[in-house]
């Protein structure tokens, strides 16, 4: 093997090393949040609604775009009611809530 492909194979496997690192490191702190974030949106719902809620997914948006995660999910016992919360992950305050009108918005 030549020397050009040496180098050409350990700078490959460098960057892949690196960017592989990146994706875990970036994916260990998205779970972070979702779980510091999940029992504030369990007890919002509780204590806001008087409702218990399931979440069944979340999206953790980058720092330079919004510090915000949203969890989506529905109220308990009843998939077809789907709610969303989201709170700001820098300071751990709901910021905005979505849901079926008759809970959220009630008449």
């Amino acid at each position: 093997m030549s020397r050009k492909w040496k180098i050409t194979l350990i700078v490959f496997a460098a960057f892949t090393l690196l960017v592989g690192g990146c994706a875990v490191t970036y994916h260990v702190k998205n779970n972070n949040i979702v779980k510091k974030a999940t029992p504030i949106g369990l007890e919002y719902f509780k204590k806001e609604y008087n409702v218990g809620v399931e979440f069944t997914d979340s999206q953790v948006f980058a720092g330079y775009v919004s510090s915000k995660v949203v969890l989506y999910g529905h109220v308990k016992g009843d998939e077809n009611e789907a709610i969303n919360i989201w709170i700001n992950y820098n300071t751990y305050e709901v910021e905005n809530v979505g849901g079926p009108k008759g809970l959220i918005h009630p008449e």
